[in-house]
């Protein structure tokens, strides 16, 4: 699927999955498995370790398409929603770890991110500027327990969000959702990702979206999911925050 496909079902459902999205990346064996090591050395995610066991770092942008340098990297790791999850987690400021260097600068973390900012192309308007937050994130299960992986059919008060896989070790499919509205439905899509880099973008003001629990294989031994969240959000004028 082409960048220029993935931009038209974006425009007309709102939403595009593909399955074969790092066939857009260039990148070769050793590569990757440098790429997939970054979610090796993850942080627990303190505000939601009441509810599940997520490891995440953050990697924070600015954007604006008008300027010379339109990416501009943002160190702060506070982390703030607007929305507020019906799970039992803490409220408020999170304080996440931010990404490693040696992450920021990896040619297939850039090409993704440039990737992105390709399928959105004229959606991102030259009037304004945009947060982009790029979370990686390790789910984590052991001793048959399951891992929650979202907190049920939601929206994260963002433009955009691709959601790209990584890798997952001894666990059952996780399956990806979209629905229209926030309550149970047959969902528009229904899908465990499972190939490098397989893709789901939603327009996150349109659309709601859910994935189920991580869960064991082998209950001897422990799993994980990785995955790659890119999201875009528009900033008020005057704010970059």
């Amino acid at each position: 699927m082409l960048i220029a496909d993935i931009s038209a079902r974006l425009m007309n459902e709102h939403y595009c999955h593909t399955p074969y999205f790092s066939k857009l990346i260039s990148y070769d064996s050793k590569e990757i498995k440098t790429f997939k090591d970054h979610w090796n050395n993850l942080a627990l995610d303190q505000n939601f370790k009441d509810y599940t066991h997520r490891e995440r770092r953050i990697l924070r942008y600015y954007y604006h398409s008008a300027q010379e340098s339109p990416l501009q990297l943002n160190r702060n790791t506070e982390y703030r929603s607007s929305i507020t999850y019906n799970i039992e987690y803490k409220q408020g400021a999170n304080q996440l770890s931010y990404a490693e260097e040696t992450f920021i600068t990896d040619p297939i973390m850039q090409h993704i991110l440039a990737t992105n900012i390709a399928i959105l192309g004229d959606r991102l308007t030259k009037e304004h500027h945009y947060a982009i937050d790029i979370h990686q994130f390790r789910v984590k299960t052991q001793s048959g327990k399951e891992s929650p992986t979202t907190s049920g059919i939601h929206q994260d008060s963002q433009d955009w969000i691709f959601m790209h896989f990584i890798q997952s070790h001894n666990t059952e499919p996780v399956i990806s959702e979209v629905h229209a509205t926030e309550h149970e439905a047959p969902p528009l899509l229904h899908t465990a990702m499972e190939h490098f880099l397989e893709t789901l973008v939603i327009n996150d003001k349109q659309l709601y979206h859910r994935a189920s629990n991580v869960r064991q294989v082998s209950p001897t031994n422990a799993a994980f999911r990785d995955l790659l969240l890119v999201t875009f959000r528009q900033l008020p004028e005057q704010q970059e925050s």
